[in-house]
């Protein structure tokens, strides 16, 4: 379980803070209530802590010693506090903490909630920061690392693109304006031909900080602009603002053509793909072949075991197939226990043998139902005839998938 540090000398905000993190998020919060304490709970070593929330002043420390020793131990860090002047403001920010909360804010617990699961996202997230200036660089890679971003750094437009090809999992890009070879605008222009600003949000930066410098990126692609030098507040506000605005339009996304249940694509999905994809075909630039599979005896599963463990099972048969295929296929749940996959370019003579260990991994698989471990078969049809649409490529393999049930199930049977 992942855990929370709270040092704070107050028993009711300390307790307020374990109730809610605990309570909402799941994650356990050690609490110390000096800084001798919290001194003796990190050195320890038995706990690993990945944020940390501190009050300033504690019974014996009340000059930012507490901070200052968090973060020599390489721990994120915000300041929980009820007093805070300009002077303490920019001596902790300087610090490079993540953020300061104030106590007396009513919304102030909603906050640090938030943070903490912000926190804990970035923490799987990866950033590329691309500017031509070590030092900007070196800068802006701190700020991220202490917000738990991994940090890959480019020093100009064309690494970036080289970044970004090897890099499929890039959630954020920070890129400067003027840079030799090729400046930010043009490298996001680049970008946008492949990524949509919700596949990869980009955060343009320029000194020129004019109006017409930002509606340039904006317009080019860009999802958000800032100007340097800039405050540290308002790029954390940015950056979080930019990342949670693509993971909410990617829920969407998938909400709107994934399967609630097994995460894998859904009917309507695959049908509108599906039918580019005949189209893309009948250029004469890929070739395609059509799976039906359906599981055996599906409805005695839920009859005998219940509608719970027929979930599981279908969980279970969707993970398979999503660890067997490619990215460039598309697997779906067609509805039930019914499946569809429409697979890109695998040779011929390599269907029947993907889909033959397919069958076996499925009937050799052991789901875990809760008070025991059950197992299922599937039947295969798979048409590789190129016909006119997706439609009748699907019945085409309805029909194969019947004989395979017909002739005992638990079979592949592909078009001769």
């Amino acid at each position: 379980m992942d855990k929370v540090f709270v040092v704070e000398d107050s028993s009711f905000f300390s307790s307020l803070l374990k109730k809610e993190i605990e309570g909402k998020l799941g994650y356990e919060v050690i609490i110390a209530q000096t800084l001798a304490e919290a001194k003796s709970i990190v050195e320890s070593g038995e706990h690993d802590f990945f944020f940390s929330i501190l009050d300033l002043t504690l019974p014996d420390a009340s000059d930012n010693e507490v901070v200052d020793y968090i973060l020599s131990k390489g721990m994120s860090a915000a300041v929980f506090t009820s007093n805070m002047t300009s002077e303490m403001r920019k001596n902790i920010l300087d610090k490079k903490i993540v953020d300061y909360v104030y106590k007396d804010d009513p919304s102030s617990l909603t906050y640090v909630l938030s943070l903490v699961e912000r926190l804990q996202k970035n923490s799987g997230l990866t950033a590329l920061v691309v500017d031509d200036s070590s030092t900007t660089r070196k800068f802006i890679a701190s700020l991220l690392s202490s917000y738990r971003f991994t940090v890959i750094e480019a020093e100009n437009g064309d690494e970036a693109l080289k970044i970004i090809k090897s890099t499929p999992d890039l959630s954020l890009v920070i890129t400067d304006y003027e840079m030799p070879w090729m400046n930010g605008v043009d490298m996001i222009r680049k970008i946008r031909a492949s990524k949509t600003k919700a596949q990869l949000p980009i955060i343009g930066l320029s000194a020129a900080g004019d109006s017409e410098m930002s509606a340039r990126f904006i317009k080019t692609g860009a999802n958000d602009f800032l100007t340097k030098p800039f405050e540290q507040e308002e790029f954390f506000y940015r950056v979080n603002q930019t990342v949670e605005f693509a993971e909410q339009v990617r829920t969407l996304n998938d909400l709107a053509t994934r399967d609630f249940l097994t995460g894998l694509y859904n009917r309507r999905f695959v049908m509108d793909t599906g039918q580019q994809l005949i189209a893309n075909r009948d250029r004469g630039n890929i070739s395609l072949a059509v799976a039906m599979m359906d599981i055996d005896f599906f409805k005695k599963v839920n009859d005998t075991y219940g509608h719970e463990a027929g979930d599981l099972v279908l969980k279970a048969v969707a993970d398979l197939l999503s660890s067997m295929f490619r990215e460039t296929d598309i697997v779906g749940r067609l509805g039930g226990e019914e499946f569809g996959v429409i697979t890109v370019n695998l040779e011929p003579e390599k269907l029947m043998e993907v889909f033959e260990r397919l069958r076996k991994a499925i009937e050799e698989t052991m789901v875990d139902i809760g008070d025991q471990e059950i197992s299922v078969t599937m039947s295969i049809g798979i048409c590789t005839e190129a016909l006119p649409t997706l439609e009748e490529m699907l019945n085409s393999a309805d029909t194969l998938l019947y004989e395979a049930k017909e002739g005992g199930r638990n079979k592949v049977v592909i078009q001769s």
